[in-house]
């Protein structure tokens, strides 16, 4: 992975910061069975906590994104690559079902990470418990990089 100093902005978070740029690897599920697929030049947000594909950085790579009855069909050069379909409390934001593969996988250790982040790794911790954990430094590693952002409930 690469280091950048490079900044994001998405509705609601303004200048985010990307911890890094690399590639990963997944497994995409397909109705015909799976396809195995590498995204490069990918940009690591550890504030966002969730996995984000930009429709717009893929429209650039020569990918066509075709409305279905069930989400989005995602191709380049006539080969389906991924289907997204729409999920969660609103209903407006699409899933990709797939399986991350371990090679080639980069991570990030010792940068501050969202308590958003946290609570999903740590089995869905309140974050009450996780500020706990932090301020009593009983996890060795523990770093969050705005404790006080948690804003929503999960949906879990």
């Amino acid at each position: 992975m690469n280091s950048v100093d490079e900044f994001v902005t998405v509705e609601g978070h303004n200048c985010v910061p990307v911890a890094g740029q690399g590639f990963i690897h997944f497994s995409a599920v397909l109705p015909n069975g799976r396809l195995n697929i590498t995204l490069h030049e990918v940009l690591y947000i550890p504030y966002f906590g969730v996995n984000l594909i930009s429709l717009g950085t893929l429209h650039y790579q020569g990918v066509s994104v075709k409305s279905s009855d069930n989400g989005l069909v995602l191709s380049k050069e006539g080969e389906e690559l991924f289907r997204a379909s729409l999920t969660g409390s609103t209903g407006t934001l699409y899933h990709v079902q797939c399986a991350l593969l371990k090679s080639g996988i980069a991570y990030l250790a010792n940068s501050p990470l969202s308590i958003c982040f946290w609570h999903h790794r740590l089995g869905h911790l309140s974050p009450q418990t996780i500020n706990t954990m932090l301020c009593q430094q009983m996890v060795k590693g523990l770093n969050i990089m705005a404790p006080q952002d948690f804003d929503h409930l999960c949906s879990v």
